[in-house]
């Protein structure tokens, strides 16, 4: 059985009403423990109503999520107990800070679990040494940070709880390119060291291509496509009729393809690179 099964798990908002819509419909799906799995999807494809029922925020209509074999709704201490388990970071976390130091902030969910004061010590110690802030700065109000270092202080009061699974909602949204860079390193290492699961929604196709051990497709509440990189990329042109964008080497492909050029689809930039050096070649031979 899959460390993390999803099954035919369907929820809709504001039912009877003029306003009904079906958030997720009939998603089936499995995830391996240590897996990294971008999320991307329009606005309104079911991306945040799907990652808050993997945290147990919201129970599925139909169908049921199984967290190494018990269903995570079985009761309201199952429930609870995943919350824990499965850390959510929501979009611009750094709005939801509130501690009056950082400390404070980054241990509040330890807290909550009725860890001990050493215990939450050693936990926001480490957390902070992941996310890169130092003592001093854990003795400041978060209010006091740049904004690359609220972000990295919020994700650290996720860590702090030590989850199984991980999700991150656009966590390099609104970062400029060295705190993009910052954030996605400090991902890395944390699958590194724990082997965690990873949910990391994205409207970066260049982050998902390069972070993912495989890809999820929503669109208008359904499970579009789900593959590695490769199978995802490869489907370019279905991409674009979903109205995604893709990476700019597919952008390149397509354009070639259909200008007429006998270039092969390609699911990597040097693959890119190489078919469209294969096709230059044979143009320039025949």
């Amino acid at each position: 059985m899959a460390y993390l099964d999803v099954r035919h798990v369907s929820f809709g908002y504001a039912h009877k009403t003029p306003f009904e819509v079906m958030a997720l419909k009939d998603v089936s799906f499995s995830v391996e423990r240590g897996e990294c799995i971008c999320v991307i999807g329009h606005t309104g494809s079911g991306k945040s109503t799907l990652m808050q029922m993997l945290n147990a925020l919201l129970k599925p209509e139909s169908g049921e999520i199984l967290l190494d074999g018990m269903n995570i709704h079985q009761n309201k201490k199952t429930a609870c107990r995943t919350r824990f388990r499965v850390g959510l970071c929501f979009q611009y976390p750094e709005y939801q800070l509130f501690g009056e130091t950082c400390e404070a902030d980054i241990g509040f969910g330890p807290k909550n679990m009725g860890l001990s004061d050493e215990e939450i010590k050693k936990r926001v110690d480490h957390a902070a040494d992941v996310v890169g802030l130092s003592s001093q700065q854990l003795r400041m109000s978060p209010f006091d940070l740049s904004g690359g270092q609220k972000r990295r202080c919020a994700i650290a009061g996720v860590l702090a709880m030590e989850p199984e699974i991980l999700i991150l909602d656009e966590p390099t949204a609104g970062l400029d390119p060295s705190g993009r860079k910052e954030i996605l390193s400090l991902i890395r290492r944390y699958r590194r060291e724990t082997n965690t699961t990873v949910f990391l929604v994205t409207h970066s196709m260049e982050i998902a291509q390069s972070e993912a051990d495989r890809i999820m497709v929503l669109d208008r509440g359904s499970l579009a496509m789900f593959g590695t990189p490769a199978e995802i990329f490869k489907q370019a042109d279905r991409l674009e009729t979903m109205g995604l964008s893709i990476p700019s080497y597919a952008k390149v492909i397509l354009a070639l393809q259909k200008a007429g050029v006998p270039v092969e689809t390609a699911d990597s930039p040097q693959h890119a690179a190489d078919a469209i050096a294969g096709a230059l070649l044979k143009g320039g031979t025949g």
